[in-house]
């Protein structure tokens, strides 16, 4: 097994308090420079061991790839993070863990998992490329939506039963009517927010395409929705004014999501094409 993969897997699992990935340790023993063969070539490679715990070997190989796991705290202990790990194994050794057929089951697609990220990560991610062209021609494609900006506002809230009372009181716009949605506020079931001016062609990425297919069509005064926010939770919108904007000056964040989204795209064409030939390889086409 790939050693250093293998503690890079370890160490996320135990920095997020899971440690389904350090589960592939009970493949690792040895002593100080003890050999250890490798399953590809059968030939003996040699460690540099820092510490034997049980008969797991924390190495100094282990410290150098855990130093290149993104997101840990600058401070972690990462020594200390492996013995925590060695300790865990022992302690699930000795209690049977190791025997039981669910958790052989967990080691076994953690062993194989490793391998296939380190796969993707050397031949599919280099596959995976969107230039600043095809972001340009995209947003050129739709240039009537990413030249508009909408102004709203956003009226949230749980009861779906307030869906027909909020959108008139919306739609009224009086004073009379605004006062009622204060009350509502006041009373903690519906929370007002006044929205600045976004990017239309944005909600293309965060909207389903019925959602925004109304938006895209709403005039000033408009109530659009109810969209779903979050589980449980809704959202009408008020336009309160649409604006034209030149595509020069569109903003990098706007450039960003764009290209995120198109990048999604290209890495699902490709995972698909090799699922296709991978496929008719190694499983019959199945």
């Amino acid at each position: 097994m790939n050693r250093a993969a293998l503690v890079t897997v370890a160490v996320v699992s135990l920095a997020v308090g899971i440690f389904i990935g350090s589960v592939g340790f009970q493949y690792l023993s040895g002593g100080k420079g003890k050999a250890q063969k490798s399953e590809k070539t059968g030939e003996a490679a040699k460690i540099d061991t820092l510490e034997v715990i049980g008969n797991v070997v924390i190495a100094e190989e282990d410290l150098q790839a855990a130093k290149n796991v993104p997101g840990l705290a600058p401070n972690q202990d990462l020594k200390r993070s492996l013995e925590k790990i060695a300790l865990f194994y022992n302690a699930a050794k000795e209690k049977g863990i190791t025997q039981d057929p669910e958790a052989q089951r967990m080691a076994y697609w953690a062993d194989k998992s490793v391998y296939a990220d380190l796969y993707y990560q050397k031949y599919v991610v280099p596959l995976i490329r969107v230039d600043t062209n095809a972001v340009d021609s995209f947003i050129k494609a739709h240039r009537d939506e990413f030249s508009k900006e909408v102004a709203m506002m956003m009226v949230v809230y749980k009861d779906p039963k307030l869906t027909d009372t909020l959108r008139k009181l919306l739609k009224d716009g009086s004073y009379a009517a605004n006062l009622m949605l204060e009350e509502f506020a006041k009373s903690g079931k519906i929370g007002i927010q006044p929205s600045p001016y976004q990017n239309l062609g944005l909600g293309r990425f965060a909207m389903s395409p019925q959602e925004y297919e109304s938006l895209r069509k709403a005039k000033v005064g408009d109530v659009v929705g109810p969209f779903q926010v979050a589980p449980g939770t809704y959202a009408l919108a008020k336009i309160a004014d649409i604006r034209r904007v030149p595509l020069s000056n569109l903003s990098p964040e706007v450039k960003s999501v764009v290209y995120q989204y198109l990048l999604d795209q290209r890495r699902k064409a490709v995972e698909d094409s090799l699922f296709e030939v991978l496929s008719k390889k190694y499983a019959g086409g199945k």
